[in-house]
């Protein structure tokens, strides 16, 4: 049987139709090739505070610049352990992103204890953040790292008409050039001598890099240059301390954030 076609009538489509719907096809796959974690823009890394303890009970945290689509596992354990193999209290998705405000139960093992820590790790994306509080119903701490940065606040000399112990936090940092903090529950009129070493030695004998006074104390903000000496460094370590003996301490990636 003969073709109902000639070898000269045969159908044919001009090569740039047949282009075209190539890519038309795969633009329309992308989104299903692609993993999401490259859709989404994050930066930074997550930190959390102490908001309020119920002692032996439960902990409130504010958990703040939470990547999206992470779940994270909430642990406590001894101080000083960064709560690293820690009882598991917890499960939490982050869903957008951004800020939430979580409470989860002290575990028996852990009651009594004077001091905790806590910590929340994720999947998949690795992220991570600890703290620790006081086992009491003033406790008050401040945010902790991450694949990140944690303060580790510690204890103040007795001081008439204040409580609490003095914190700080990391707001922002030029890399190589200067880092921002926020103060929380300063004692008033304490003057600070500021200084930044190498990680790890929790700024113990580093170099003075300035002096604050705390005034009125609370909730005060000051920036610091980050000394030629530790340029370069991936992480750096902060200290604050008082004549009266109040003191502070925390450390930061030396990435410019946010």
């Amino acid at each position: 049987m003969k073709s109902l076609f000639s070898s000269q009538s045969r159908l044919r489509f001009p090569q740039s139709s047949l282009w075209f719907s190539l890519m038309f096809i795969i633009a329309l796959a992308l989104p299903l090739l692609l993993p999401t974690g490259l859709v989404q823009a994050y930066s930074g890394y997550p930190t959390f505070d102490i908001v309020s303890v119920k002692p032996d009970e439960s902990v409130t945290i504010k958990v703040i610049n939470l990547p999206p689509n992470q779940t994270f596992t909430v642990r406590m354990g001894k101080i000083g352990t960064r709560a690293i193999g820690g009882i598991e209290v917890g499960q939490f998705t982050s869903g957008s992103g951004g800020t939430q405000t979580l409470t989860f139960n002290i575990p028996a093992a852990l009651k009594g204890l004077h001091q905790i820590s806590i910590r929340m790790d994720s999947k998949p994306g690795g992220y991570f953040a600890y703290n620790w509080f006081y086992n009491t119903a003033t406790a008050t701490a401040t945010p902790g790292p991450t694949a990140t940065p944690g303060p580790t606040p510690t204890p103040k000399p007795t001081s008439s008409g204040y409580t609490g112990i003095p914190t700080f936090t990391i707001l922002s940092v030029v890399a190589d050039e200067k880092i921002t903090i926020r103060t929380h529950n300063f004692p008033a009129n304490q003057s600070f001598t500021v200084r930044m070493g190498k990680y790890g030695t929790k700024g113990i004998g580093g170099i003075v890099v300035g002096n604050s006074d705390s005034g009125k104390g609370g909730v005060l903000e000051f920036t610091y240059a980050i000394p030629a000496e530790l340029k370069g460094q991936s992480r750096i370590a902060i200290r604050m301390d008082s004549p009266a003996g109040f003191y502070a301490f925390n450390w930061f990636w030396n990435n410019t954030y946010p």
